[in-house]
This record gives structure tokens, C-alpha cells and sequence, in this order.
């Protein structure tokens, strides 16, 4: 099956790093739980989960593109 990896979009932490989110991204992670979801970001020590105080600082590097969907 081809993924399509289209950017949903780029977004910048504060500390000026980004990272880039992609269709297949949510399409993977749509067939996790949100308990999968945080275990697997817990078990990787280059994704562990933002806090909410590091989500609300997140500002989208292209406006024109979606914004995420909350958490919580």
C-alpha cells in the first residue's frame, strides 16, 4: 500500500527546533489507542510527549496549513 505522507504541517518549539506532521502520521496513529499512543512516546526518549504548557507555545511554521487536533 503507497503512503501519500502529505505535511499537515511544520510547527516550531520554543526552543526553535520544528518538526513536521504527515498524513500518514495520523494514519498510524489512529489505529493505536491513546494508551498506545502515550506508551510508545514514553518508550522513545526523542518523543516524549509535550506537556501542556509546551503544546500551547506551538505556533505553526505555515499558517495557511490545519491546525492539529487538541488533546485531551
Amino acid at each position: 500500500m503507497k503512503m501519500s505522507n502529505k505535511i499537515i504541517g511544520t510547527y516550531k518549539k520554543s526552543d526553535g527546533s520544528t518538526f513536521t506532521v504527515t498524513e500518514d502520521d495520523y494514519k498510524e496513529m489512529r489505529k493505536m489507542t491513546d494508551e498506545e499512543v502515550h506508551e510508545a512516546a514514553l518508550s522513545d526518549p526523542d518523543a516524549q510527549p509535550l506537556t501542556e504548557e509546551e503544546l500551547k507555545k506551538l505556533k505553526p511554521v505555515n499558517p495557511n496549513l490545519r491546525k492539529p487536533a487538541s488533546h485531551g
